[in-house]
């Protein structure tokens, strides 16, 4: 699985993209359309374990989470689902792995609303059973630091690690990683090094093994899926983006 695999998967996801924008301009229409582009990707990396639905988090003491556009499901786990029918389900946290939250144009107002809605998952579960949270965008506004530091300032989440998603991708602009080198660091971080044109095919890379990691270690495997890609070149900025503060400079080591 090297660089030409991604190549082909963004071109894939572009081509899909444009070719239902041409004709359809209803945007749920085109939202739907574009989290099954998504599945369809991830149903290739998925072991037979493992299944793509949308829905809920439910405990019977912490109520429900809101609506996730994609739940990563353990179906190994007996009492996985309190109700399903077709892909819509209601889940238990036990065998919920992974939820992504998919937008078509990710701006402030749905990336605000986007954080509220992962953020929900992690307050109808408790350790160990916390999902991991992703945000995955076909287009972006700009990922400047003028504009991530009024996304990020204006975030009315508390500032703890739970409250992050592990990853926000936009296939024109790349990639917010989180990162938290000691127990009172952490934020997300941008990613670099990539062309300034074109779909981030190194960050798409890293977001990608970001979930096969999660499924390894859900089934409790060790093992590294970032070496089989090549990841030459990239890199994170040096500043961390802070709930309720923005742009963070860390200290110097």
């Amino acid at each position: 699985m090297d660089e030409r695999f991604y190549l082909g998967l963004a071109n894939e996801l572009a081509a899909k993209l444009g070719r239902v924008s041409s004709f359809v301009s209803h945007g749920p229409s085109i939202g739907t359309y574009h989290e099954e582009v998504l599945r369809s990707i991830l149903r290739h990396m998925l072991p037979d374990r493992f299944t793509l639905r949308t829905g809920f988090v439910f405990h019977p003491d912490r109520g429900a989470s809101q609506q996730g556009d994609i739940l990563i499901v353990d179906e190994y786990y007996p009492g996985a689902y309190f109700f399903r029918e077709g892909d819509f389900a209601v889940v238990a946290e036990e065998a919920l792995v992974c939820v992504i939250e998919v937008k078509t144009n990710l701006n402030g107002r749905e990336f605000h609303k986007s954080l509220q809605g992962l953020y929900s998952f992690q307050k109808a579960t408790a350790n160990p059973h916390h999902p991991l949270t992703l945000l995955f965008a076909y287009k972006s506004s700009s990922f400047t630091p003028a504009v991530l530091e009024s996304w990020y300032k204006s975030v009315e989440l508390p500032d703890q690690l739970l409250s992050y998603p592990f990853a926000i991708y936009a296939l024109n602009r790349g990639l917010l990683h989180l990162r938290h080198p000691s127990d009172t660091e952490w934020g997300h971080c941008v990613s670099l090094g990539e062309e300034s044109r074109g779909p981030k095919l190194k960050a798409l890379s890293v977001f990608l093994g970001i979930i096969r990691k999660a499924l390894l270690s859900h089934g409790q495997v060790d093992s590294n899926p970032f070496a089989q890609a090549q990841l030459d070149g990239l890199s994170w900025s040096h500043q961390f983006l802070k709930f309720g503060s923005g742009i963070y400079d860390r200290p110097a080591t």
